[in-house]
């Protein structure tokens, strides 16, 4: 007899325990207090509400004018160019004139690249045609954009 009343204790107990969960709108009776929290960072004091004028700016790389092939035009053409993007990206491409040429209205029209003056494009599509050029066909470097 004592059997079923212990029984009845233990399903009466933990019915009326998930009954309450489940009415814990509020979750204060599910709050773990024994899980660490990391306590909140503080804010930093702001000065006052100046735009910040890194905002919205690709992360600044370290290329040095020596990071490109030496030649004529090199620092015109470094500095024109890594104003938006790194060296890596020159290097990686490999174009004719007329593709670098191409490249530079499209980063002119679509990405808002100042528009350079016409004497130092030539001076400029001169240096990356002759250190960047197409590569030779050969494997994996066949290029269905080149055709």
């Amino acid at each position: 007899m004592t059997r079923i009343n212990i029984t009845h204790a233990v399903v009466v107990t933990l019915t009326a325990t998930f009954i309450l969960l489940a009415f814990d709108r509020a979750g204060e009776l599910r709050k773990d207090k024994y899980v660490y929290a990391p306590p909140a960072p503080k804010a930093a004091p702001v000065a006052a509400a100046e735009p910040d004028p890194d905002k919205g700016k690709p992360p600044p790389h370290n290329d040095k004018v020596e990071d490109l092939p030496e030649g004529k035009n090199r620092e015109l053409t470094f500095y024109t160019c890594t104003a938006c993007h790194g060296v890596a990206l020159i290097k990686a491409q490999g174009l004719t004139r007329e593709l670098w040429d191409s490249t530079l209205d499209l980063m002119v029209d679509k990405h808002r690249m100042p528009p350079i003056k016409a004497e130092e494009r030539s001076e400029i599509l001169d240096y990356l045609a002759e250190h960047f050029p197409p590569r030779r066909k050969g494997r994996g470097s066949d290029n269905p954009f080149l055709k």
